[in-house]
C-alpha cells in the first residue's frame, strides 16, 4: 500500500497527508480518500466518489511497484 505524499494546511502548518492512496477503477485517476474537500493536495476522492469522473465506491487501494 502506498501513502500520500500530499500537503495538509492545518492551524498554519503544511504537514504530509499520510493517509492511503487509492486508484478509481472507472477512470484511473490516483488521489487520497478524504472527508472534506480540498484538505489534501493529492485528494482524489470524497467519501469514495471519484473527483475526477464522479464514480462512487469504484475505488481500489493503490500499491506502487517501488
Amino acid at each position: 500500500m502506498t501513502r500520500c505524499l500530499g500537503a495538509i494546511i492545518k492551524e498554519g502548518k503544511k504537514h504530509i497527508c499520510q493517509h492511503t492512496l487509492y486508484h478509481c477503477i472507472n477512470c484511473g485517476s490516483v488521489g487520497c480518500d478524504q472527508h472534506s474537500f480540498s484538505q489534501c493536495s493529492n485528494q482524489g476522492f470524497l467519501y469514495c466518489k471519484c473527483l475526477v469522473c464522479g464514480t462512487n465506491g469504484q475505488s481500489k487501494i493503490f500499491y506502487s511497484d517501488d
